[in-house]
């Protein structure tokens, strides 16, 4: 009878090498839990030499210290504690890469950091393409990327930080889908003239104190925190140059003022002659404002400052896009006409042109302040306007950023101006044949 071979217990450090149909597969065991169980490393490779120096090196890398034991901390608990980690940006910027790691930790959050895998992070990335947003579609390429970005960059620190040895993101990529980019709701040329309109109207009404805000981020795409972090001191009338220079933008727990979000960011754009009326009228508007505060002035600096010469919260310019866009509904005000509210602080010889503009068209699309940006840029974008400038003046770190979201813009344009030169009119000779006799 023949006595079956009893199975080696291997100790700490010692590993084997086998082969498995075409590869060699490798295991080493590093040591032992308190629960008894092993501590083990394990992987494969094209030849039974290169399966020993894996190995070989992982027994040399346990032995310098350089692989920790492996810890029990989730992934949510190593993504909040990456997230805390990210001095170098702004608490608003670290706060929106807590939103998009969210959209992953739905599904491993609840994992043990050492426990993911490749195969994790890839069927991870297909739930993610097919994930179902706000509106009824699905999670853009564009999102997919960010959250991608982010998974690289904790697992990467995880693995510095010696809690893992691989990066279940080696070989990770988001899936291939066509870049069907929003660029948000763009206002065509009769819109954006009628917002104008109203706008005007409603300012001299004394109705929409946002109105030269307003004009601003649609003459020239400013985004909402560069609008509102301008000051005086960055805007040169004279030559008809603005400069970005700073942002005010909403924090976790307060109003901030910091850099604009890019190198790029930081630029000089040249005024529109329209622009510069308005800035100098408004100017003026906020000259007398300060002579009549006197003393209580701020003296801010702010372009678009309060009534005192303070900040504006930057949620007003919202505030000035609605009120716009519900006084662009002529059945609005057929609505309300019997109510003495409507023309509540409303001079007199001013309701006569408001009412005229309200009737003068249909209601405006609802947008947000961030749509002023898109309608600037598109409609640069069809009057013909080089590519490379309207990015220029958007900020954009890269042409091809602005090539991406606008490209159905850019598209509508060259199917413009597709030129067919077989189904061009006949021309008339230029001269006409003697007469037969």
């Amino acid at each position: 009878m023949t006595t079956p071979k009893k199975a080696k217990v291997r100790g700490n450090g010692e590993g084997t090498v086998w082969k498995e149909g075409e590869v060699y597969r490798w295991q080493v065991t590093l040591g032992f839990k308190t629960d008894g169980k092993r501590i083990t490393r394990s992987g494969r490779a094209a030849s039974k030499k290169a399966a020993h120096d894996a190995m070989n090196k992982v027994q040399a890398d346990y032995s310098r210290g350089l692989i920790g034991e492996p810890a029990k901390v989730t992934v949510a608990e190593y993504a909040g504690r990456w997230q805390r980690r990210q001095l170098q940006v702004t608490p608003r910027t670290a706060n929106q890469y807590g939103d998009e790691l969210a959209y992953a930790l739905e599904h491993i959050g609840d994992m043990r950091l050492q426990d993911v895998r490749p195969h994790h992070m890839k069927d991870l990335m297909v739930t993610l393409s097919r994930r179902q947003m706000y509106g009824g579609t699905v999670m853009s390429p564009r999102t997919q990327a960010r959250v991608l970005t982010r998974l690289r960059s904790v697992f990467r620190e995880a693995v510095t930080d010696q809690i893992i040895y691989v990066n279940p993101m080696e070989g990770v990529r988001q899936v291939k889908a066509a870049w069907a980019v929003s660029a948000g709701e763009a206002l065509d040329f009769d819109q954006v003239a009628r917002l104008h309109t109203l706008g005007t109207a409603l300012h001299a009404a004394g109705l929409c104190r946002q109105w030269p805000a307003i004009f601003t981020a649609v003459s020239i795409g400013l985004r909402r925190g560069e609008v509102m972090g301008l000051t005086w001191h960055d805007v040169d009338l004279e030559r008809g140059v603005l400069r970005v220079r700073q942002t005010r933008v909403m924090g976790l727990e307060e109003i901030e003022t910091g850099d604009p979000k890019t190198v790029n960011s930081r630029r000089d754009i040249h005024l529109p002659a329209s622009l510069v009326a308005v800035l100098q009228d408004h100017r003026t508007a906020q000259e007398k404002e300060r002579q009549a505060a006197g003393s209580a002035w701020a003296g801010t600096g702010a372009v678009f400052a309060t009534a005192l010469g303070e900040w504006t919260h930057p949620d007003n310019l919202k505030r000035g896009v609605k009120l716009l866009v519900d006084w662009s509904d002529p059945a609005r005000l057929e609505q309300q006409m019997g109510k003495r509210s409507v023309w509540q602080g409303v001079p007199r010889e001013k309701r006569a042109a408001l009412m005229a503009a309200v009737q003068a068209g249909e209601k405006l699309p609802s947008i947000s302040p961030h749509d002023l940006r898109h309608t600037f840029a598109t409609l640069a974008l069809r009057r013909g306007v080089p590519v490379e400038v309207v990015s220029k003046v958007l900020g954009h770190a890269r042409v091809s950023i602005t090539l991406d979201v606008y490209r159905h813009v850019m598209d509508n344009e060259r199917r413009a101006l597709v030129v067919d030169l077989f189904d061009a009119p006949p021309v008339a000779p230029a001269f006409s044949l003697p007469a037969l006799n």
